[in-house]
């Protein structure tokens, strides 16, 4: 669906230099956030219609650990939309190999009800090509 390249930086990661849990997750709500731009759904578009993404639940799963200044890229291989979104993002070292898999549950929020709502039919029908 969509890949990014990134380094580990300082913030990313553990006293011991392996890149942590939530640095992961963090990664994963990024590339969300790069689908969405790419798909005329910038974060000024989703705030002028009032729209916020709500983390849920994860699994994450780490296979290998990346370390500080080690490259690697993304790939949003999965998502299904109902009332919520799911993804599936996987982490590759320069090697290419499988390093963690994050499972993410997004929610959206309507900030003018001031509630979680079902993803919009405007946004719905980019995430099913």
């Amino acid at each position: 669906m969509i890949c990014k390249n990134y380094t580990v930086s300082g913030e990313d990661v553990n006293d011991i230099m392996e890149m942590e849990s939530t640095a992961y997750i963090a990664y994963t709500i990024r590339l969300l956030y790069h689908f969405l731009f790419d798909n005329g759904f910038s974060r000024e578009k989703l705030n002028a219609l009032h729209l916020g993404l709500q983390e849920a639940d994860n699994e994450f799963i780490c296979y290998r650990n990346l370390m500080f200044t080690e490259s690697f890229f993304v790939e949003m291989k999965h998502c299904q939309i109902d009332d919520k979104i799911n993804i599936k993002s996987s982490f590759f070292n320069a090697k290419n190999e499988c390093c963690a898999e994050v499972s993410k549950e997004v929610k959206w929020f309507d900030h003018t009800l001031g509630q979680i709502i079902t993803t919009p039919a405007q946004i719905r029908r980019h995430f099913n090509h």
